[in-house]
């Protein structure tokens, strides 16, 4: 019987070249896994490290505020509580990064959570600024909802801080509301200010984007990321849509 030319691999047949970029596949895998534990932790040590001089700061420029109290010439004092409202935000920000990574690789601890409670607390945090912008608050009945409390309190608080920095210099007003549907809340958080374009309501939610017209605020971009990622974490969604009048709302929803 005659037998056809026989087919030359020139790696071999095909089931042991499959066989062998599987096994190439799978070490490649298991090397970037353990580079991207070894990142993880190298960022939870930094955040640890960060977090403890900020407070520190941010103390002692409240101390010496108080200290000097009366005593002191007001533009002084106006960097004194400069230096204490930039101590704040960096702290937030770095802790929220801390929880955000430490969170991210575990399941969430949901227990009840009283929004309204963390609503207060972030804008006690965030009081030296508003009371130096002279923002209006106005603050709604908010509900009891479940979710993990260190990533809901990281989502309030950046939203609270960016309405502050995109609403007006001084004055504006902030409104903090929630509407119960029929399987989730919705909340809002409103503000006053430039109304973003509809180009940039879906690029702002991207890691290190911001609008076109936010020029004037530093930072790193992270903060609506974040803050997406922790809305969609527990089932719910986030968008942007304008405000009636001028300015902006940031909606989202959580399960009921």
């Amino acid at each position: 019987m005659e037998h056809g030319p026989q087919t030359q691999y020139a790696n071999g047949p095909p089931s042991q070249s499959l066989e062998a970029e599987n096994r190439r596949l799978r070490v490649r895998v298991s090397e970037l896994e353990r580079e991207n534990a070894d990142g993880v932790g190298l960022v939870a040590v930094a955040a640890h490290e960060l977090v403890e001089p900020l407070i520190t700061t941010e103390a002692y420029a409240s101390i010496v505020a108080d200290r000097l109290e009366g005593d002191v010439h007001a533009e002084s004092r106006n960097d004194l509580d400069t230096l204490r409202r930039g101590s704040a935000h960096a702290r937030v920000l770095v802790e929220t990064l801390l929880h955000h990574g430490e969170a991210a690789e575990r399941p969430l601890r949901r227990r009840p959570i009283d929004v309204g409670l963390i609503v207060r607390d972030c804008l006690r945090l965030l009081a030296p600024e508003v009371d130096f912008r002279e923002v209006r608050l106005e603050v709604g009945e908010l509900p009891v909802v479940a979710g993990e409390e260190t990533l809901i309190r990281s989502l309030i608080t950046n939203l609270l801080s960016n309405a502050l920095k995109y609403g007006p210099r001084y004055g504006g007003t902030i409104a903090i509301s929630a509407t119960h549907r029929s399987e989730d809340w919705c909340f809002c958080v409103r503000s006053q200010g430039s109304t973003i374009p509809v180009a940039d309501r879906e690029r702002i939610f991207d890691a290190y984007r911001r609008g076109r017209g936010e020029r004037r605020v530093r930072g790193a971009g992270l903060g609506l990321a974040i803050c997406r990622d922790i809305v969609e974490r527990h089932g719910g969604r986030i968008w942007v849509s304008p405000a009636h009048g001028a300015g902006n709302q940031f909606v989202f929803t959580l399960p009921a």
